[in-house]
């Protein structure tokens, strides 16, 4: 799934670059044509499920991209345009980050002491007479 969503990015990048043919002059033939070289490489990269190669392809498209702008061969406005389908690229090349595993807790225990992992918490029911079920010594009088 995630290596057609990429795909899908390349597809948008290339577009963007094809898109000079019937508008006016916002991208030179030579800088359309490097750039296209650019992005099929890193297509090409990325379908071999090479990322690596794949985002050091993207970083050299960039820098083409970088170089037709200071040449002039690119208007600002296709500039960006181009800059945004390469940075949609990249977010999708990037290794999705690892999550984190917090460690659990563990109970503590007073010294001389182990965890038997039973809960023993909360009220007993034993009243100290070694049965549980004695009296406490509240019985009842007999009034005499």
């Amino acid at each position: 799934m995630r290596r057609l969503a990429w795909l899908i990015c390349v597809a948008a990048v290339a577009a963007v670059l094809a898109g000079c043919a019937t508008a006016p002059l916002t991208l030179s033939r030579q800088a359309s044509t490097d750039l296209q070289a650019g992005v099929v490489a890193v297509a090409e990269s990325a379908a071999a499920g090479d990322q690596a190669t794949a985002l050091t392809r993207l970083d050299e498209l960039q820098e083409r991209l970088d170089a037709a702008v200071a040449a002039g061969d690119v208007t600002a406005e296709r500039a960006a345009s181009i800059q945004g389908a390469i940075e949609v690229v990249r977010a999708d090349l990037q290794p999705a980050p690892t999550p984190s595993i917090e460690p659990v807790p563990q109970p503590t225990v007073g010294p001389g002491l182990t965890d038997d992992g039973n809960d023993n918490s909360g009220p007993g029911n034993s009243n100290g007479n070694g049965n549980g079920n004695g009296n406490s010594g509240n019985g009842k009088g007999r009034g005499d």
